[in-house]
């Protein structure tokens, strides 16, 4: 994934983490990356997305998968 990218939240699906309250309209689809975010002491990749209804919300990239326009 990359600066531009259009894509879609997907919580996690671990049963110890409460992700049911994850599937309101706070993020609308789709979203753009607008940047990776530079986190120090962390491996994993975070990017900041500006979502549909106007959010900005920063996500891991385990917790995004690209947006398929023509499922919709």
């Amino acid at each position: 994934m990359r600066v531009g990218d259009l894509v879609k939240y997907i919580p996690s699906p671990s049963a110890t983490f409460k992700w049911q309250k994850y599937l309101d309209t706070r993020k609308e689809l789709p979203g753009v990356i607008l940047c990776e975010v530079d986190a120090k002491g962390t491996t994993t990749r975070r990017f900041e997305i500006r979502w549909h209804c106007g959010d900005i919300t920063q996500e891991w990239i385990s917790h995004l998968a690209p947006f398929d326009s023509s499922l919709t």
